[in-house]
């Protein structure tokens, strides 16, 4: 699986669309087909490098007390591994963002779309404000993935650093 997802990391984005483009023609599938290939990689790496980064004694433990394969991946495993998850889909939401432009090159409709007409007729306050929507959304989503790896009490420390300002 390894030189698969390096192929699919190092290649650049372009060359995903040839064949997508030959297979789906110009639209939104072979848009999809392009940023899931783009984006799939670092989920991948990041959910296997969780996975066996989970304390040995823990799986143990679950061993220990008659736990079945499915039961240690769903109980133990992912939870500990959660951090690490969602590092990866923070990492593939934002890959996918960088898509969206590349994306427009082939039909597919969104803020993308806007940035090309933009870039296409001059229009530099078009092309600013979509850019920056863009970048708006890119954020709200990473402040969200963020939030759902740190943890309940990571966010809990947060909540209350905030409620009771030191000073």
């Amino acid at each position: 699986m390894t030189p698969i997802l390096d192929v699919m990391q190092t290649m650049p984005s372009f060359v995903y669309l040839i064949p997508v483009l030959m297979l789906f023609g110009i639209g939104k599938v072979p848009a999809l087909f392009a940023t899931i290939i783009y984006a799939l990689p670092p989920l991948i790496r990041l959910t296997t490098l969780g996975i066996t980064q989970v304390n040995h004694e823990m799986v143990e433990a679950g061993r220990s007390f008659g736990s079945t394969h499915l039961q240690l991946l769903i109980w133990i495993k992912l939870p500990q591994a959660l951090p690490s998850i969602m590092a990866g889909v923070n990492q593939a939401v934002m890959m996918s963002l960088s898509m969206v432009v590349l994306a427009s090159m082939i039909g597919a409709p969104g803020l993308g779309e806007d940035v090309l007409q933009s870039i296409q007729t001059l229009n530099i306050g078009q092309g600013l404000q979509a850019g920056t929507a863009i970048v708006i959304v890119a954020i709200i989503i990473d402040r969200i993935t963020q939030a759902f790896g740190q943890g309940k009490r990571a966010r809990q420390k947060t909540i209350d650093a905030g409620r009771h300002p030191i000073g």
